[in-house]
């Protein structure tokens, strides 16, 4: 069963069933359709579609991990004025191209429904299957639902079992987005090492498991510290503050923008 969570963010993509084109949203909204429904579902999909339409939420990215066996990870948190958070997705990408986002809704910081999207990027094939659950206050699964879209063809959800991978995997992948949004955990940051690509010079930080790549300038101050004796630092644990970029060749990374060590602070 999936706990009540309350994210304690540091101040630091919806992928729905939509019909795509080469991977690209194409913005088309097609009204969801769900067989057969159970009493109370127009109000978490009014809940849903509220929640996405709404332009004022602040964005939390998480930084991007890059796991010992290849996949890469990523998540987001969006939260309201009140701090209170309203919708997170965490996305996996693995060396063959294979997809799976999870798309989280809360009320009231309590969990309402998850979307899980897999896709294959490389495939000829546009193929996406989709799976709804949806939650009632006390946490337990109160409906599931699933369907495959293959080349934009739109199709009704159909109601399945609840099914235990499914939710033990949505239970892993809400516990990998509080550590990765908090930078602990599974997520720990340790400093690794430098290295430079793309002209551009990065300092790695991660553990055994997953690792971070992040841009800096030549005469970044809270960076001199490590050039000049990286080995003391290489068992002390950091939170990291960061800025997402995007060039406009379409290079994406992120820039170092403070570090913190946990037993003290220094920028």
């Amino acid at each position: 069963m999936i706990q009540k969570v309350l994210l304690l963010l540091l101040p630091l993509l919806f992928l729905s069933c939509k019909e795509t084109s080469n991977g690209v949203d194409t913005k088309k909204e097609t009204k969801l359709i769900f067989e057969p429904t159970f009493k109370g579902l127009s109000a978490f999909l009014n809940y849903q579609e509220k929640v996405d339409a709404r332009q004022d939420l602040k964005r939390l990215p998480s930084l991007f991990f890059t796991h010992k066996s290849a996949y890469t990870i990523k998540s987001e948190a969006l939260l309201d004025t009140n701090g209170e958070i309203l919708k997170a997705s965490l996305e996996k990408i693995d060396p063959l191209g294979h997809k799976v986002q999870y798309t989280f809704y809360f009320l009231k910081e309590v969990l309402s429904m998850v979307l899980v999207n897999k896709s294959n990027m490389r495939s000829s094939t546009l193929r996406n299957h989709c799976t709804f659950v949806f939650y009632n206050a006390n946490q337990s699964p109160i409906a599931s639902y699933a369907r495959e879209v293959i080349n934009g063809k739109q199709v009704p959800f159909k109601a399945i079992k609840s099914d235990k991978k499914t939710n033990s995997d949505i239970d892993n992948a809400l516990q990998m987005l509080s550590q990765m949004q908090n930078q602990n955990g599974a997520f720990t940051l340790y400093f690794q090492g430098f290295d430079e690509a793309f002209n551009k010079k990065f300092v790695q930080f991660g553990n055994d498991e997953y690792s971070s790549n992040l841009a800096y300038a030549p005469n970044d101050t809270s960076v001199l510290a490590f050039e000049k004796n990286p080995n003391s630092f290489r068992k002390q644990t950091f939170s990291i503050q960061f800025q997402d970029v995007q060039e406009a060749s379409g290079l994406q990374y992120q820039v170092l923008t403070a570090i913190q060590n946990t037993n003290a602070t220094f920028y």
